[in-house]
């Protein structure tokens, strides 16, 4: 007899993009992270399965992004079992990886596979994008690439010894308190017998100063795994692939403690709205949309939120 699976639960956590969309529009952070809970399922109420539809919507500079790190991430993994992948090789499965998606999504194939298939924000909302300006986006992918061939990284990561790999786009999580805070570092690696070092890889088209806290709760994590024994053998690194520009730091006791205590009163607010803090139940009303036009019209729920603003 197959055992069933446990019922899931939609448990609160803490993550700094589920912040910063609480921050920009609660009724957003709504819509994605309750609105759209169970809507995986074909059977699901209308309203739910269409919110869940939209939320896995990328605009085309997210994908871009998200196209960059899986090649980076399958350069580095071959790397780490000794496969080798020219760039001109990495530049093609980018290429072939960004048409078929775009297939994809033009074809509204995620309507019927929201979980597979690529949707585009683009192609839902019949953004006017002209052919000039989806080429525009194959070719930052792989200007991004190629600029990852170029960067100092891609000289020395290859010849590392396998012990000093750490995890490569891995979804994990750490406690702090009582809440569970997400990270996904993009890549980790023991630069030396008690050292590790963390990147973050960027693609956007403009620099941006480094987030503190987003390397903060990297730092916590190769600490709490164990990487290493203290917060200051821990470097991280955001480079960014569109310029490459590299911003390095190193966290110490005393930011961490700040950067906790954001953390807490970010997750307080987060949590002040809730209905039933225990079971994470929460009711839209509570949770108001933002007032400004602009943001409303980059939403993926914008089709159905009754607050959503013209303009």
């Amino acid at each position: 007899m197959i055992a069933s699976m446990a019922e899931l639960r939609n448990e609160f956590s803490w993550s700094r993009s589920r912040a910063k969309m609480f921050e920009d529009c609660s009724r957003r952070y709504w819509f994605h992270y309750y609105g759209s809970w169970g809507g995986w399922d074909e059977s699901a109420a209308p309203r739910v399965r269409e919110a869940y539809i939209l939320k896995r919507l990328q605009t085309r500079w997210m994908w871009v992004g998200d196209v960059v790190h899986g090649i980076v991430e399958q350069v580095l993994t071959g790397a780490r079992f000794g496969e080798t992948i020219s760039e001109e090789e990495a530049a093609r499965r980018g290429l072939e990886k960004m048409r078929r998606d775009f297939r994809e999504s033009r074809e509204r194939q995620y309507r019927k596979r929201p979980k597979k298939a690529c949707g585009l924000f683009e192609h839902e909302y019949d953004s006017p994008i002209s052919d000039a300006e989806w080429r525009e986006a194959a070719d930052h992918m792989k200007a991004c690439v190629g600029n990852f061939y170029r960067s100092p990284y891609h000289a020395f990561l290859p010849k590392l010894p396998r012990g000093s790999w750490l995890p490569i786009e891995e979804l994990s999580s750490f406690f702090l308190d009582d809440i569970k805070v997400f990270v996904k570092p993009d890549a980790a690696f023991r630069s030396g017998p008690e050292t590790v070092e963390i990147i973050d890889w960027k693609t956007g088209r403009a620099d941006r100063e480094a987030d503190p806290v987003q390397l903060a709760c990297y730092s916590a994590y190769a600490v709490e795994k164990r990487w290493v024994r203290a917060i200051g053998d821990v470097t991280t690194t955001e480079y960014n692939l569109a310029t490459g520009r590299a911003l390095e730091s190193q966290m110490t006791e005393e930011r961490l403690a700040q950067v906790k205590v954001e953390i807490r009163a970010s997750a307080a607010a987060m949590r002040e709205p809730l209905d039933d803090r225990e079971r994470n139940i929460a009711r839209e009303e509570r949770f108001p949309a933002t007032t400004d036009p602009r943001a409303c019209r980059g939403c993926n729920f914008r089709r159905i939120c009754p607050e959503a603003k013209e303009g």
